[in-house]
This record gives C-alpha cells, structure tokens and sequence, in this order.
C-alpha cells in the first residue's frame, strides 16, 4: 500500500495476506474508530475528483465513489491493485510510488488513509511523498492522512515480545481448499528508535476442519512512527497551510498515544 520498495514482500501476489486483507480491515473497523465516514464526508465536501494514496485493494475508495465522487486510487503493490481491479473493475487505479508519481493533473482532495503513510519506511521519502501530494493539488486543495500515535513504551530497542492470536477467519473466496479457516497471528515486534521504524512479524496459516495446518506464510511488516512536531515540521517544509491536527476522526484534540489526524491545503 506504500512507496516502499518492499511493499509486496509483505503483500505477495498469490498469498494469504493480501487475500485476507480485507477482513482484517473489517474486524479493525469494527473494533476501533472507523475511518470510512470520515473520508467519504471529506470527498462529498470537495466535489471531487479524489485521489486516494495507497490505495490496496480499493475498499475506501469504492465507499467514496458509492457516494457519488469520483476517485482514482494508487498504489505500488500488485497484489492489492490486482484485487482492486476485480472488485470494482470501473474504477480507475494507477500502478505507482507514493513518493514519485506523476498523473499529469491536479484534485482538490488526496487522501492516505489508515495509516498508509508510514509504510514508507524512511523519513527523506516521507517528505518526498508529502512534495508529490502538493503538486498533484489544486490551490486551496487539501491532503488528509491519519497516523498511529507512537506510544513510546513499545518503541524501544528490545521491541514487543507479545503473541496475539486474531480471530478465526473463513477463507477468503478463490484460496485454499474447501472448509478451511485462516489463522492470523500478530507475531513479535522489533524496534529501531534511530531510524523511527518498527518491523512485525506475521503469521498466515490455513487450518483443515480438523485444525491441522495445511499452509504457512511468514511476512514482515515494515512501517515508521512519526512524532507530531516532525510531521508538522514535514508539511510546512512541503509548502502546506492551514495544518490542522486530532486525535481522531470526530475532530477532537490531539491526544498521547492516540491516532493523528492531519488536514493540511496548498495556499489558494
């Protein structure tokens, strides 16, 4: 869903991961703020054309295009645009970097969704990401993006030991044999406080009606806090105005350890 070189090691074509990406992302919805209304409300508001950043398999943007706007989603891993495209086929997705894509036009909203953001993995790139969205917006337009807070305590060096086990997924529709069911397991977490980044690891695994494990994938996810001052640091040097910041999707303050929320226009 990044511009990182690496996207599709962890999302490879053909594998449980991507596959099963969606209902990940449901289960999140469900058990955290979704963030769905919130962009389709921003999209309604600017009229559209949207662009949306990292798009993987294109769930929000099918829910702004439902609403009426047009959106164009981008992303680099294969993997996602390939189930992007088969679910809805109509809609327009660009095979591209993050950090270093050219569309040849402006919208007046871009969007990076869940979290989308720090799967670039290096700071230089991100501000390079945040160079491309300006130039790719209308005067007056603007780009919104929401982060994970870094909570610190789970920042340092030695990492996340800690195992969970996520629900007992069907299998997603076209992989795996008959009556199988997909176990995901949020792996340990190693830490790097230099560079900001945190790498997890993932277990995939389909599981026979006798419980037995048929298949396994390993995959590492690589992503990058980012403190508010330095995000905001990265806007102003990119040339953004009108940078505003919360803690969710309601609009509310800044808050430790919570998500950011970043709203931030190119002058008029």
């Amino acid at each position: 869903m990044s511009g990182s070189s690496k996207v599709d090691s962890f999302y490879p074509k053909g594998g449980l991961n991507a596959a099963s990406y969606d209902l990940r992302a449901e289960l999140d919805r469900k058990l955290f703020e979704d963030p769905i209304p919130f962009y389709r409300n921003l999209a309604v508001k600017s009229g559209g054309p949207v662009l949306e950043l990292g798009c993987g398999t294109g769930r929000i943007a099918a829910a702004i295009r439902d609403a009426g706007v047009r959106i164009e989603g981008l992303d680099l891993s294969e993997a996602m645009l390939d189930q992007a495209r088969a679910k809805y086929p109509k809609m327009v997705w660009h095979k591209g970097d993050m950090c270093d894509f050219d569309l040849g036009r402006q919208f007046p909203l871009i969007i990076i969704p869940f979290r989308g953001f720090q799967e670039i993995t290096d700071g230089n790139d991100q501000r390079r990401c945040l160079a491309a969205a300006f130039t790719h917006l209308e005067p007056g337009g603007m780009l919104v993006l929401d982060l994970i807070d870094p909570d610190l305590r789970y920042c340092l060096p030695e990492g996340d030991p800690e195992i969970v086990e996520l629900p007992l997924f069907p299998m997603p529709d076209g992989i795996g044999e008959p009556q199988s069911r997909l176990r995901i397991t949020a792996m340990e977490r190693t830490s790097d406080p230099l560079t900001q980044r945190f790498d997890e690891h993932w277990r995939f695994e389909e599981l026979n009606p006798a419980g037995s494990v048929i298949r396994c994938e390993d995959c590492w996810h690589h992503m990058r806090w980012v403190y508010r001052s330095e995000m905001r640091l990265m806007f102003e040097v990119c040339g953004f105005v009108s940078i505003s910041e919360f803690s969710d999707f309601a609009g509310n303050s800044p808050k430790y350890a919570a998500n950011q929320v970043w709203m931030a226009k190119r002058p008029d």
